[in-house]
């Protein structure tokens, strides 16, 4: 029942990625601009911009369905923090030959500053060439440089010409 309820989310969160692009650190009411229109992700500027990305590991876990894990480093800017380093791990289970679903975690962090997260996210291997689109989790932490983020949510998207942008979606 959780996975089904998982996956639901993950599609719901990839559509409206895909489709209607509205969610930002801004509250509805000011992402109406004067035309009525919605403002499309793609124009508000992220919290969290990944620069580089660095797989180290990916191993099969299972063959039915196919399950891999990959562990990798991801730089990244952070909006008033700074460039910080990302170790993630991702689960990745592919349904049908035809799209993943992921379950990642990781730690962030700067200097001896660090804050965790767990994500859920899907990617269409049919569809062209459309990245990972998900949500992401953060967990609370006492660190100063990273307490913006306690308990936080965002939305992020990874695609070929992107390594991943995050927003912050409270």
């Amino acid at each position: 029942m959780e996975k089904i309820l998982v996956c639901t989310i993950i599609l719901i969160f990839s559509l409206i990625l895909c489709n209607t692009n509205y969610f930002s650190t801004a509250t509805f009411q000011e992402n109406i601009n004067k035309d009525n229109n919605i403002t499309k992700i793609e124009d508000i500027e992220p919290f969290y911009n990944a620069t580089n990305m660095q797989c180290l590991n990916s191993k099969q876990i299972s063959a039915n369905p196919y399950i891999i894990e990959d562990r990798c480093v991801e730089e990244a800017v952070i909006l008033g923090v700074g460039m910080v380093t990302n170790n993630l791990t991702f689960i990745n289970t592919i349904i049908n030959n035809d799209t993943v679903f992921g379950q990642g975690y990781g730690i962030i962090s700067l200097d001896s500053h660090e804050i965790g997260w767990k994500s859920y996210d899907a990617k269409s291997l049919t569809d062209g060439p459309t990245g990972y689109r998900g949500v992401i989790y953060f967990n609370s932490t006492s660190d100063e440089k990273f307490t913006f983020l306690n308990n936080s949510k965002g939305i992020y998207k990874s695609d070929e010409d992107t390594i991943r942008l995050i927003w912050l979606w409270n």
